[in-house]
């Protein structure tokens, strides 16, 4: 190891200050982690729509909106019971891990829209952000829950 100021030794611990800082910067990432994907997700659906069809109306917009909420809705339903009866991966690195493997959950949810975007009609605008949303949300969770097998928990 490299002798430097910013270098820490197994033997050296960082001060009260570093610790807080590092503390607050792996919360971050660790609570920011599905939301970032998600907004990548659904602002490279946008992108991809209005560079297939253009600038959207004022009722495509809303038809956006409203198929990113009815994708989001649906998995809520669906998850519904198993929220009542399971708790949730709480592991931070095992979040943050998972969250590395974004560029397969968003690529994944872009590609379907790319595919949709084809389709000349208003439909992609409704279509497009629901498929977007739950493509993105399954595909993180199973990086979830790969990552936290990986790490020999099979549940909470």
């Amino acid at each position: 190891m490299r002798d430097t100021p910013d270098a820490v030794s197994p033997t050296s611990r960082p001060s009260g200050g570093d610790r807080t800082l590092r503390a607050a910067l792996g919360t971050t990432i660790a609570a920011s982690a599905a939301p970032y994907g998600y907004t990548l997700t659904i602002w490279s659906s946008g992108a991809i729509l209005i560079r297939s069809h253009g600038t959207p109306s004022l009722g495509e917009v809303f038809m956006f909106v409203a198929g990113a909420l009815l994708g989001f809705d649906l998995l809520g339903a669906l998850a519904h019971g198993v929220l009542a009866r399971t708790d949730s991966l709480q592991g931070r690195e095992a979040r943050v891990l998972a969250a590395t493997l974004d560029w397969i959950a968003v690529g994944a949810a872009a590609g379907a829209v790319a595919l949709l975007a084809q389709i000349s009609s208003w439909v992609p605008w409704l279509v497009g952000p629901l498929v977007a949303t739950v493509v993105y949300v399954i595909a993180a969770a199973l990086q979830l829950a790969l990552v936290a097998l990986g790490n020999g928990r099979s549940g909470p």
